[in-house]
């Protein structure tokens, strides 16, 4: 995490590269953790950040197929969790965006279909969290974005 929090003051001062750098060497602490103790939930999740947090570094630096792999990474470590663990919302939710940016990214490549999908499985999370909560202003705001999003798409 520390070197997380290093990554993002480094994002901060526009430094992409040290940023990539650092959140690197997070992911090379924390993967090694995961795989010696695959049960470890909170582990996981913040193995799938540190994929998370490359990818949006790999997105400023123009580099979308790395991003794209990144983001696939995040969701691929964060979508058992959500089965495992079906109450929790803010897992629920961190897979929510990472389908999002996954499509931030396809609609960039230029592949709107996959982007639609992938913002249609956003949107029915963000349903199903708005249902659990109707007050919750920030998941209303989440699923009108992702709604928009999928009108600006199918057009």
């Amino acid at each position: 995490m520390s070197h997380n929090k290093i990554g993002d003051v480094q994002i901060a001062q526009g430094d992409l590269t040290g940023a990539l750098i650092s959140y690197r060497g997070g992911l090379a602490i924390i993967d090694p953790l995961v795989q010696s103790d695959p049960g470890n939930a909170g582990w996981q999740r913040d193995l799938s950040v540190s994929y998370e947090k490359i990818g949006n570094v790999q997105v400023a630096q123009g580099d979308l197929a790395g991003a794209l792999t990144s983001y696939r990474d995040s969701l691929a470590i964060m979508d058992p969790l959500i089965t495992s663990d079906p109450e929790n919302a803010g897992w629920q939710r961190h897979v929510a965006v990472s389908h999002s940016k996954i499509a931030s990214v396809l609609k960039e490549m230029g592949n709107r279909a996959d982007a639609l999908q992938s913002l249609r499985q956003s949107h029915a999370i963000m349903v199903r969290l708005t249902a659990l909560s109707p007050d919750n202003v920030q998941w209303k705001q989440d699923l009108n974005w992702f709604a928009s999003q999928i009108a600006e798409l199918s057009q």
